[in-house]
């Protein structure tokens, strides 16, 4: 698992790394225009900005980026309730989805569900574009308290957010079947062209798969017995509940629903989650396999089933490479994994005789991985995607959710945002 404590420190460490980073200090690479291409000054100057400057300054895209400062912060409970979308991200909390503008560090708009909300949000907002307006999408649970000797209703409401102006696209909401749940949980797994994909679920309820059409708003399809976890092109993976009660990894079409492969039995507490733009890693919690999306079959990645070598976390870098931790009998290790299943490279564990510290994984995105040391002090530093060797040795973070433009990291009970410097 992720060493949260040691992320904690980052809070206490920030004013070093700014402090580092305003100075100049080394590394490779150079500053990049907007589109990933050189700027015309080889040697990178960061102006001074005071901490209200650098909150109002432009962001600026980076393909990678491997430099960061701290920028700001966002309001949500968890990492994993945040979706980033250029230089906006849009998140969930407690009964609302909201938008927040990056660059100028404030929320631009909010949608609240109608009626009270469960604080339970496992997934982030889910994003889409249909018919040229792209919608952020959020699910919550809702209850009616009945009248006179009625008993209580409950529902799913789903709100959409016009992601370009914060503000309410529409929202639609059914009741569900009486159950005794006390407990309901509902959230988007994802989108698929112009269906959001929508859980819901309670503790004596198990779960129901909705397909919501983005234009119509409407219900075009629902699967019982079928929990969604996973939202990938077409395709929507996840558990389905057999006659006996046996869980099977499934996959349906999400602008259908229509039953598409029926996989390997699987546990309650099994999760599905991207691998590649291809392929699933499935674990309980942590991943046992690699599956191919289009037909559920096991990949063999190398790595995965080791004896004393456990998968615990997979990140597709959204360009070519997937990076992985684990935890093995030698302590941490690093891998990449290109598109096939070839591992490119390992660093750490029993079969690395380089002698370097052990780290452990942050994020990756386009080719750059960003890690930090195990031991010691916070310490981020960016490894290169393609041979695993140090790029650059004082990045200031090693966010653990990155784009073009900023890295976050969940530190101290709160959402910090770093924005990219180079």
């Amino acid at each position: 698992m992720r060493d949260n404590a040691r992320l904690r420190a980052i809070g206490a460490t920030s004013a070093v790394a700014l402090f580092a980073l305003l100075a100049g200090c080394g590394g490779s690479g150079e500053p990049s225009a907007r589109d990933g291409s050189p700027t015309s000054s080889s040697t990178p100057v960061t102006p001074t900005l005071t901490s209200q400057e650098s909150e109002a300054a432009p962001l600026t895209a980076y393909d990678p980026p491997t430099r960061f400062e701290e920028h700001g912060s966002i309001r949500a409970p968890e990492l994993r309730n945040v979706a980033l979308d250029g230089q906006k991200a849009y998140y969930l909390a407690a009964g609302e989805l909201v938008a927040q503008d990056l660059a100028g560090n404030e929320d631009i708009g909010a949608v609240k569900a109608g009626t009270s909300s469960s604080d339970d949000l496992p997934y982030a907002p889910g994003l889409g574009t249909a018919e040229g307006r792209r919608y952020a999408v959020a699910a919550f649970p809702f209850r009616t308290k009945g009248e006179g000797s009625a008993g209580d209703t409950v529902g799913v409401e789903v709100v959409a957010m016009d992601a370009e102006s914060g503000q309410e696209a529409w929202r639609t909401k059914w009741d569900l079947p009486k159950s005794y749940d006390t407990h309901l949980v509902t959230y988007v797994a994802g989108v698929t062209g112009r269906t959001a994909v929508v859980v819901s679920h309670g503790e004596n309820r198990y779960p129901v798969t909705y397909g919501i059409d983005l234009v119509t708003h409407k219900v075009t399809w629902s699967e019982t017995d079928f929990k969604a976890q996973l939202v990938q092109g077409t395709r929507v993976l996840g558990q389905r509940r057999g006659a006996e009660g046996a869980l099977t990894l499934a996959a349906v079409d999400g602008g259908r629903g229509r039953d598409l492969w029926t996989g390997m039995e699987v546990g309650e507490d099994w999760t599905v989650r991207t691998f590649a733009p291809d392929s699933a890693w499935v674990g309980d919690p942590e991943g046992r396999a690699v599956i191919d999306s289009a037909t559920g079959k096991d990949r063999r990645y190398e790595g995965f089933g080791e004896r004393l070598h456990t998968i615990q976390d997979c990140v597709y870098d959204q360009l070519k490479s997937t990076i992985c931790f684990s935890s093995t009998v030698e302590g941490g290790e690093i891998s990449a994994y290109d598109r096939t299943g070839r591992r490119l490279w390992r660093v750490g564990g029993p079969s690395d005789s380089s002698d370097r510290k052990e780290m452990r994984l942050g994020s990756a995105f386009h080719g750059a991985v960003y890690a930090y040391l195990s031991d010691g002090p916070y310490v981020p530093i960016v490894l290169d995607g393609a041979t695993g060797a140090d790029k650059v040795t004082d990045p200031g973070v090693a966010p653990q959710l990155t784009n073009a433009y900023v890295g976050l990291v969940a530190a101290g009970g709160e959402i910090k945002v770093y924005r990219a410097t180079g």
